[in-house]
């Protein structure tokens, strides 16, 4: 193998991602945006994440009234920025995290790009592992595709990602994946040999490794890796260093493990090609991926209305009801929370006064405020009739995180072995989300989070307010 670049020297080696689900930092960036800002003409609401390149911020166009995404950039020359951000800004399709703008703000190199409103699949695949089960294979099948098709435009516009890994994949709340991150992305023609390594060794084809030419075939390497931690919460291969793992990516075999049914044996299959060593034994292009997973990708459960305000996805039941939610009798609540975790109106006073003051207390013993958008605080529910209650910041003029804490929220909530969860109309009081769209985006997420095929949770209730309320949102249930 070629000399390794120092960063991947010292083990685990990860590569630095600005992507939302970043680990939270303790205070903004000196220089650049701030929360209750504008940061060039956009409404700045809270910072998403921090790394070593520089900072992620939830942000909002003060017209449009969009959520979007600011990253900054610490040391990075702007030069270097500008050219990743060119090459994302040249994709355009809904699998891909598009770029919308790049410049200098008070001395601040920045990019601007769509907000997926959802997760990242680590974060998916950390909330697997923690309960012990692993992702259904028809869910990693239409991820693995949705990355594909990614990939494909991605090629298609003349780049390689170079950097493909649950990290840099954004599942949504309304089911679909999207490639994002192109910190190290390079174009087609420069993709030659004698390069610096670089990557995510986890991930990282033997070209890499060897200093060889890369091409798009090595994006498929990486979505085959992917494609197999996804399926089995483990790495293809293993090192104790990075040298190490090297030499396994470059010279040990891919031996898929024993398929649970046809249809994992297949996506085996399909992984194995992709996992070649040789980069002319692999499938040509992402294309090829694309073709060969649609013959088992099937559409996940599909939302069912029932009489009476019910529906069902799968295993899963939903409720529309009138009432308060503090007189709920379920495992979990979901609170409609603000950055400063104050119980102060709407949904969030109701259950302060009825759970007790020990309710808000916990939940800002928990945190550093602010709290981030789309973050969820988890606290007992004092007085209530339940076990916890999930303090979900789900809205805030214009900046939308509603799927982000929706799938949060259920996911721990399926951790804690909750089967009831009780919510709001998230967002449409102070948030200002329309109600009808805070039911679609809402159901969304239900539905994506039965794709994961739950063993606990088993009713969702959503709790509003008045009867117009409940009529909005059944005619939304209706409809999808």
């Amino acid at each position: 193998m070629g000399q390794m670049a120092t960063e991947f020297l010292a083990p685990p080696p990860v590569a630095v991602s600005l992507d939302p689900a970043a680990s939270r930092p303790t205070s903004p960036t000196p220089a650049g945006p701030r929360p209750d800002r504008d940061f060039h003409g956009l409404k700045v609401h809270g910072m998403l994440g921090e790394g070593g390149m520089g900072a992620a911020f939830l942000a909002s166009h003060k017209v449009l009234r969009v959520p979007l995404v600011i990253k900054t950039f610490k040391s990075a020359a702007p030069a270097q920025i500008f050219r990743e951000a060119h090459l994302a800004a040249r994709v355009s399709s809904p699998h891909v995290v598009s770029v919308l703008d790049a410049g200098v703000e008070d001395g601040v190199p920045f990019v601007v790009q769509r907000y997926v409103d959802g997760i990242d699949l680590e974060e998916l695949l950390k909330a697997q592992r923690a309960i012990g089960r692993r992702l259904p294979v028809d869910l990693v099948c239409r991820l693995v595709l949705d990355a594909a098709m990614g990939l494909r435009a991605i090629h298609q516009a003349g780049v390689i990602h170079r950097d493909v890994k649950p990290a840099n994949l954004f599942l949504g709340g309304n089911g679909t994946a999207s490639v994002g991150d192109f910190g190290i992305a390079v174009e087609t023609l420069s993709g030659n040999a004698h390069e610096p390594i670089v990557g995510t060794p986890q991930f990282m084809a033997p070209e890499q490794w060897n200093q060889g030419v890369i091409d798009r075939r090595t994006d498929l390497y990486a979505l085959g890796a992917t494609a197999h931690l996804l399926s089995t919460n483990v790495p293809p291969f293993h090192g104790e260093s990075a040298l190490l793992l090297g030499v396994a990516h470059v010279s040990e075999p891919y031996i898929p493990p024993i398929p649970r049914d046809p249809r994992e044996a297949y996506l085996f299959a399909v992984v194995g090609r992709m996992l070649r060593k040789r980069p002319d034994e692999r499938y040509a292009s992402a294309d090829e991926v694309v073709r060969s997973l649609g013959v088992v990708t099937e559409p996940g459960a599909r939302i069912i209305p029932q009489e009476h305000d019910h529906a069902a996805i799968g295993e899963v039941r939903v409720e529309l009801v009138v009432g308060d939610i503090a007189e709920q009798q379920v495992d979990v609540i979901v609170s409609a929370a603000n950055t400063q975790l104050k119980m102060d109106r709407g949904v969030a006073l109701s259950l302060l006064r009825a759970g007790g003051e020990e309710v808000a207390a916990e939940a800002k013993a928990q945190r550093e405020l602010p709290v981030a958008m789309g973050d969820v605080v988890w606290t007992s529910a004092g007085r209530l009739s339940a076990r916890h209650v999930a303090h979900a910041v789900a809205a805030l003029d214009g900046a939308i995180c509603l799927q982000r804490c929706v799938l949060r929220v259920l996911l721990e909530a399926e951790a804690r072995k909750a089967t009831t969860v009780a919510l709001p109309a998230l967002g449409t009081g102070v948030g200002e989300v329309p109600m009808a769209q805070g039911a679609k985006l809402i159901l969304e997420a239900f539905r994506t989070f039965a794709w994961v095929q739950p063993q606990h949770v088993r009713l969702l209730r959503v709790v509003l307010f008045k009867d117009a309320d409940r009529d909005c949102w059944r005619d939304v249930l209706q409809s999808m």
